[in-house]
């Protein structure tokens, strides 16, 4: 019976986290700004001023279930902090990045290109954690969950 229950907890954890995960991705492919960093060649190191303007929803889900994190096994559980860290100090990173706007040219290039592979390291980081805890949702039908 406490196998039972503790399954159902991971599921329920996983299922949560997986909306919040989502809804961290879209928060950062969803920011203009963002997709003003993708192509280079109209001078995106022109909005990087722009970046300050980046925030992320507050984790919830992840904040007040830390310490339930041991219903998953190691790798998950390192995957899940590790994601959760990385998004924290995107909006301080990309801050700073905002702050060289008056830096040289190749300067400010450089920095929106270190931006957005930062944002896309973590958009990968979120969709391969995502693959995993939907396989904790549902055996049968992992692909049934979308990313939202």
């Amino acid at each position: 019976m406490l196998l039972f229950g503790r399954s159902r907890s991971r599921r329920g954890l996983a299922s949560a986290l997986i909306g919040e995960i989502a809804a961290v991705i879209d928060g950062m492919e969803g920011f203009e700004e963002v997709r003003k960093l993708e192509d280079m060649e109209i001078g995106a190191d022109e909005h990087l001023d722009e970046l300050s303007a980046f925030t992320l929803p507050k984790f919830a889900v992840y904040e007040s279930n830390a310490d339930r994190l041991d219903l998953f096994d190691a790798a998950i559980q390192r995957q899940i902090a590790y994601f959760f860290t990385r998004a924290g100090s995107l909006a301080g990173h990309l801050h700073a990045h905002a702050l060289t706007k008056n830096a040289s040219t190749e300067l400010c290039k450089q920095h929106a290109i270190d931006a957005q592979r930062e944002i896309n390291g973590l958009s990968e980081l979120g969709d391969d954690l995502l693959r995993d805890l939907r396989r904790l949702v549902s055996k049968k039908q992992p692909k049934t969950i979308s990313r939202a």
